[in-house]
C-alpha cells in the first residue's frame, strides 16, 4: 500500500485559509465587543456630562428637580393615604 502525500503547496493554501477564517471570527468577535463597549461608555458619558436627571450638571437645577420630585411624592402619598382613610371609613371599619 502507498502511502498518500499532501502537496505542500495545497496543504499550505489550506492552512492560510483556516487562519484567515479564524482571525477573520476574532475581528467580528472584537468588532461586537468593541460596539458594546462603545454603547455602555456613552451611556455613562452621558450621565457624566449631562448629569445623572439629564438636565445638567448644575447642582442648583439638580436640587430643584429633587425638590420637585420629592414634593410630587409626598402629594401622591397624602392622596393614597386619604382615599384609604375614606374606604376605611365607608366600609365601617374605621370608626
Amino acid at each position: 500500500m502507498e502511502e498518500s502525500e499532501f502537496n505542500p503547496d495545497i496543504q499550505e493554501k489550506v492552512e492560510s485559509l483556516a487562519e484567515n477564517a479564524n482571525d477573520q471570527d476574532i475581528n467580528k468577535v472584537e468588532e461586537k465587543n468593541t460596539q458594546l463597549n462603545l454603547k455602555n461608555d456613552s451611556i455613562f458619558k452621558r450621565v457624566l456630562e449631562n448629569g445623572f436627571d439629564g438636565i445638567t450638571t448644575n447642582p442648583n437645577y439638580k436640587l430643584l428637580a429633587l425638590l420637585i420630585i420629592l414634593l410630587i411624592n409626598l402629594s401622591l402619598f397624602f392622596l393614597v393615604g386619604n382615599l384609604g382613610k375614606t374606604f376605611l371609613k365607608n366600609s365601617g371599619i374605621l370608626g
